[in-house]
């Protein structure tokens, strides 16, 4: 299930209802104090919060006046569990929009506005005896299919869903009189309905930061919490020892109490609490001179907190059948050095990329905004009135968050690289680190893109750096290097695209590899030494690499489940992770022998070469 949009109404600085569409990486950009941080913390209260603050209401209104939190989901599954009787299906219960998407809405009301209502917006019937059915126990149910001479011959009548699946069922589609109506379930279906909305987890930018605060606990905490599971018997039986010890101790000195004050005796009874093992347990994180994380600057602190996010994420990425989640993360530029906050957004992007996740944060940092592609970019403008609204995503509002963030044209770029995604990235400044030791007209392109000499154009993105930078009249030299992917005498699978920039000229020139893509100019001792497997020879120009590797791997290991028997999210996973290592450990291995060994015609040089070429 995914968030489609949000809408928000009253809430803080949005007092005009406002709708923002959100994607699997979504970017919040506008001025300081418009309301960014509101956007997320709206969405905290949808999932999370059940009373909010006084203030939170938007300036001008009365306790009268309600704060409206929407949120719209797509992706809906087919069956879910709503009543805890049974699965149910979305579609057939009426519960969707006329849109086909699940639409729920919180309702704050009161003077400290509290969530008295909640409302599914839905095409549901309206006709009387069809129009109120989840309000009724399966009793009523009962009792209203007898009414209505409904036949439940074959029908289980203990539970709630089939029960009113028979009765809408015994007339027409017309005879419900199907409108999109608000159906009130804070009070029926809203606490099970919540089981199957994604978590929302928010990381804020003023959060804490020391080792010993909770924020920052909290995963350590889970993962303690996880290991006790594992000897929850054994400690069951340690806590029976403790309590028996305690007690017989306790009841003998009560006795010789006895002996010197009956009375205060009398008064005085063992009480053994439970005991909670996972207070035992505190973890202090410290660098190799014994520095506790609380003494090092706020930029190594929130780094490490925002990477214990991360770790998170991934934890439940790699189990099955979890639940989706959205992070939402508030200035993730907070204290970083330049260099960490391409990181950050890189392992962003990454993050997005995993079915069961979402992304969303908010930046004014123009490092930031330049590497966001356009589609998930939402600039948040205010108007004459103080009214905030969503601009349209074109060309002028790229103008405008060029001005707002201060985003001038860059005369340090020297040229921009296109490649498909954030693995060719890595292969190409990693290769480009290791000929440069050996040619002195190649340069380490990681060094160029940190100066800012460089920058890198995912393939198919429209990058706000290149937007703005084309914007300015700057005539920046762009070297591509794309896959070919499809065997000869096929095409190569962006051989259109490549052609449209070699025909412009102007120092504008794009590659295409002749094997299938990047991860096949690898050498096969790299990988051997990056996953400690046992490869003989390079893999073939067409063959998939980080699904064969991947494969190779799964059967190494301990794994009683045989790779064809795996299923197609695990299988997946592996290959994601398989060539995302390619990318970034077996590509370090690399040197110019294996290079020459592999590309007997010296691909790989020419790319570097070319891009060189620029920046000399």
């Amino acid at each position: 299930m995914k968030l489609e949009k949000i809408k928000i109404k009253n809430f803080r600085c949005y007092r005009e209802e406002i709708s923002i569409p959100l994607s699997n990486l979504t970017a919040l950009i506008a001025k300081n104090d418009i309301g960014k941080s509101s956007i997320l913390e709206a969405l905290d209260a949808f999932f999370n919060i059940e009373k909010l603050e006084s203030g939170d209401r938007s300036t001008g209104l009365r306790n009268t006046d309600n704060i409206e939190i929407t949120c719209i989901f797509t992706k809906i599954p087919e069956r879910l569990i709503i009543d805890t009787d049974n699965l149910i299906s979305p579609a057939n219960e009426h519960l969707l929009n006329a849109d086909g998407k699940l639409e729920i809405k919180k309702v704050f009301s009161g003077a400290s506005p509290k969530c008295e209502h909640i409302f599914i917006r839905a095409l549901h019937p309206t006709a009387e005896n069809f129009n109120d059915l989840f309000s009724l126990t399966v009793a009523q149910l009962r009792a209203r299919a007898r009414t209505l001479g409904v036949e439940l011959a074959g029908i289980n009548e203990t539970i709630k869903s089939t029960l009113r699946h028979a009765i809408w069922l015994s007339v027409s589609d017309i005879e419900l009189a199907k409108q999109v109506v608000d159906l009130e379930v804070k009070s029926t279906i809203w606490r099970s309905l919540q089981n199957i909305l994604p978590l929302y987890q928010l990381f804020k930018s003023d959060r804490p930061s020391s080792d010993q605060d909770a924020e920052a606990q909290d995963p350590i905490k889970f993962a303690i919490q996880e290991a006790l599971k594992q000897k929850t018997i054994e400690l069951e039986s340690i806590g029976a020892y403790v309590k028996q010890q305690v007690e017989e101790v306790t009841k003998l000195t009560i006795e010789k109490i006895k002996e010197m004050d009956s009375d205060l005796a009398s008064e005085l009874n063992p009480n053994f609490s439970s005991f909670n093992w996972s207070k035992v347990f505190s973890v202090s994180l410290t660098n190799e001179n014994q520095i506790p994380l609380n003494k090092r600057g706020s930029g190594v602190r929130r780094l490490f907190l925002i990477n214990f996010f991360r770790a998170k994420a991934e934890q439940r990425a790699n189990e099955r059948d979890v639940q989706d989640v959205i992070f939402a993360i508030e200035e993730p530029e907070t204290s970083q050095h330049p260099n960490n906050q391409l990181l950050l957004l890189d392992a962003l992007k990454e993050l997005a990329l995993e079915d069961s996740n979402q992304v969303i944060f908010t930046t004014h940092n123009p490092i930031l905004a330049g590497r966001i592609d356009r589609d998930s970019i939402r600039f948040i403008d205010k108007a004459a009135d103080g009214a905030r609204f969503l601009a349209e995503n074109s060309e002028d509002t790229l103008l405008k968050i060029k001005t707002s963030l201060g985003i001038f044209a860059n005369h340090n770029i020297k040229v921009f690289v296109g490649v498909e995604g954030p693995n060719d990235i890595e292969y190409i400044s990693e290769i480009s680190s290791i000929l440069s030791q050996h040619f002195p007209d190649i340069v380490d392109l990681r060094d160029a893109e940190k100066q800012g000499a460089l920058v890198y154009i995912p393939m198919g993105g429209s990058t706000l750096d290149l937007w703005t930078n084309r914007l300015e009249g700057l005539q920046i030299p762009e070297i591509h290097v794309l896959d070919r992917d499809n065997p000869p005498p096929e095409p190569a699978k962006y051989q259109a695209a490549a052609d449209r920039v070699n025909i412009r000229g102007n120092n504008c020139r794009s590659f295409i590899t002749s094997k299938k893509e990047m991860e096949n100019y690898i050498h096969f001792e790299a990988i051997n030494e990056e996953f400690g497997i046992n490869l003989s020879e390079n893999f073939q120009p067409f063959d998939d690499v980080p699904t064969l590797v991947a494969r190779v791997v799964h059967e190494a290991s301990e794994s009683t489940v045989a790779w064809e028997d795996l299923p197609d999210k695990k299988r997946g996973q592996k290959e994601s992770n398989a060539k995302k290592r390619l990318n970034r450990g077996a590509i370090k291995k690399m040197t110019l022998e294996r290079l020459n060994n592999i590309d007997i015609d010296s691909e790989v040089l020419a790319w570097i070469r070319s891009i060189s070429i620029h920046l000399q």
